[in-house]
This record gives C-alpha cells, sequence and structure tokens, in this order.
C-alpha cells in the first residue's frame, strides 16, 4: 500500500511533517456498579515502509468513584494494566465506519462476523453492532482476548457507545482517512520548485472527504442513556 516510486518528491523542497499527531482520544464510561469500561484511540500515520493503523485499547472499570477524607472528588479508576490493544489497519477501520453509518448491520470482515487477530501470544477478536434495545439506542463493541497458553483465561470487554459518541468517532475517523492511506501531508515551501508530476504538474494533497450523512436508520439520542445493554 506504501510503496515508494522513483517519482516520488524529494523531501528538500517540502516543510517538515506537521506537529500535534500523537494525541489519544480517550472515552470513558464509568458506573456506581464498578462493571464499566474505558476506550482510548491513537492514529499512526502511514510513512512509507510502513502502512497507517488505528490503535485502540479497551479496559475494565477498576474502581468506583466517590468522595475521600476531605470531602473532593475521586475520579473512578480502569484496569490499564490488563488492558487489550488492537490494531485497525485501513480497511478495518472502513469497515467499523460503515457499521456506525448504517452501511452495514454489523462488523464483517472478508466475509465472517467480527475481525480475528492471531498473534504468536493471543487471539484477539472484535465486534460492532447497532444495539438492538430501542429504549437504549447506540453501538455495542465487544473485545475478546484469548490468551494461546491458557485459552480459559480469555478476557471480554464490552463499550456501549452513546449515539453521540458513534457519530463523533465516526467523523473523527473520517478525517484521518487519509493519513491512514497516505500518511501527513507535506507543504511545499514558498519560492521552493518541485519535481513534475506525471501529469507535468505539481498537485497538493485533496482535502480529507466529508463524513456521509447519517443513515435514516440511526436511533435519536436520548436522555439518561445507561452503560448496561
Amino acid at each position: 500500500m506504501n510503496e515508494t516510486t522513483t517519482q516520488t518528491p524529494s523531501t528538500a523542497v517540502f516543510d517538515a511533517p506537521k506537529p500535534g499527531y500523537g494525541t489519544r482520544l480517550s472515552l470513558y464510561h464509568a458506573n456506581a456498579k464498578n462493571t464499566g469500561t474505558a476506550l482510548q484511540f491513537e492514529v499512526e500515520p502511514a510513512t512509507p515502509d510502513r502502512d497507517g493503523a488505528v490503535f485502540f485499547t479497551i479496559a475494565k472499570q477498576k474502581t468506583v468513584g466517590n468522595l475521600n477524607a476531605q470531602g473532593l472528588e475521586r475520579f473512578a479508576s480502569f484496569d490499564w494494566a490488563n488492558k487489550t490493544s488492537v490494531k485497525l489497519n485501513f480497511i478495518e477501520v472502513a469497515e467499523m465506519l460503515m457499521v456506525f453509518g448504517g452501511q452495514a448491520a454489523s462488523l464483517v470482515h472478508a466475509g465472517k462476523d467480527g475481525l480475528y487477530h492471531n498473534s504468536p501470544s493471543a487471539t484477539t477478536s472484535v465486534t460492532l453492532k447497532r444495539a438492538e434495545d430501542p429504549n437504549r439506542p447506540g453501538f455495542l463493541l465487544g473485545v475478546g482476548r484469548t490468551p494461546k497458553a491458557d485459552p480459559n483465561a480469555r478476557q471480554y470487554c464490552t463499550f456501549a457507545f452513546w449515539p453521540s459518541e458513534a457519530f463523533a468517532l465516526r467523523a473523527a475517523l473520517m478525517a484521518e482517512m487519509g493519513l491512514l492511506a497516505f500518511g501527513i501531508p507535506r507543504e511545499r515551501r514558498s519560492g521552493a520548485s518541485a519535481p513534475a508530476s506525471a501529469g507535468g504538474a505539481y498537485a497538493p494533497p485533496p482535502a480529507a472527504p466529508a463524513p456521509f450523512p447519517a443513515a435514516s436508520a440511526a436511533a435519536p439520542a436520548a436522555a439518561g442513556f445507561g452503560d448496561d445493554f
């Protein structure tokens, strides 16, 4: 996907890559029953020798937030030491976006329900579907990790996206698809001349595409939406 060719412009005519990438997006769903979960997303732009990817990490709730002895609020914590991390490639991100956008009822990859990633140490599965309860609209993400050394030690976490979270996450990931495919855009330095492209003139990278319109089947957000499906 990221093969280089002899037509690649020299880096001497471009500014350095734009700063500001590498920040994580975090979503926290804590509850009083200590059964909540949290998600963190991070985008890894493509480079000439590496495909771009989206990494997400899920962790179960560890403690319930309360007031300490001084009467100050103490927030809930999550068990990041036993987190499950997943790497999504360009197509896998697109398949998740199709679910959020209503183009697919559930996450399907290569004709199978869900994603399955094998590593030397474990097998990880990912499912995503629209919530079936009309009183609790949103999307349900399921992540399982089974160690190959001990299949009985399987970990499984779920995260229920509120409709607003699904809408915003989809918009954010749509805007990053260009980074996953082509990396961080480089700007021409003023006064510098770039090598001619195959068409005979330098063309700057296109703007990121606008998100698809919200699917008509999407359920509206409801006040008091909970995390427990």
